[in-house]
């Protein structure tokens, strides 16, 4: 548990989200994860990567590979938008941690629901094309809106710093090794 936050556990399946976070010298409340949500978890998605919106690496030096709007439209419709985090394999290669945003992120206004992935990971190249196996495994708020580009970009670093912390925990970590990713690679 990093500095400045508080956490609360779920009675009925024993998850844990953050019921707080300092931000400056202000506590701020985080929702608990909707319930909807957290019943579809894990989720386990695959498809090609397509060229987005080409913010993630020019714009905010966050690169994220895209689903294609097939594959956004194959998610469940229970699963609410927002912020989530996983694991997520590139054609045959190594399993890496990832954060994924679902939804219009409302900062741009977008007119057509994403699934956005940044895998927690340097690459040398693009991969479009390639194959993109993602497991998800949490969630970690819902979407909401910035007032500037700096703040979005502050807010998705805080939420690679989550996603970092909580796939380091048993009950994610154990999903790195899920035969998902496994029969993948025998392909």
């Amino acid at each position: 548990m990093a500095a400045g936050e508080t956490w609360a556990r779920c009675a009925p399946c024993g998850r844990r989200w953050r019921a707080a976070q300092r931000h400056g010298g202000l506590w701020a409340p985080v929702p608990p994860p909707p319930r909807m949500a957290m019943r579809q978890l894990p989720y386990f998605c695959r498809g090609e990567v397509v060229k987005g919106f080409g913010r993630g690496s020019k714009e905010l030096g966050i690169p994220t590979a895209n689903f294609s709007e097939q594959v956004v439209e194959s998610f469940p419709s229970d699963i609410p938008t927002g912020i989530y985090y996983g694991w997520a394999c590139v054609g045959n290669g190594d399993v890496h941690k990832m954060v994924l945003s679902i939804g219009w992120n409302p900062f741009y206004k977008n007119t057509k629901k994403s699934v956005e992935t940044h895998i927690i990971h340097t690459f040398k190249e693009d991969f479009y094309g390639e194959i993109l196996s993602i497991v998800i495994t949490g969630y970690i708020r819902p979407e909401k809106n910035f007032d500037s580009l700096d703040a979005l970009i502050s807010a998705i670093q805080e939420d690679i710093e989550e996603a970092k912390r909580q796939l380091d925990l048993p009950e994610h970590l154990k999903l790195k090794e899920d035969n998902f990713f496994i029969c993948q690679k025998a392909k």
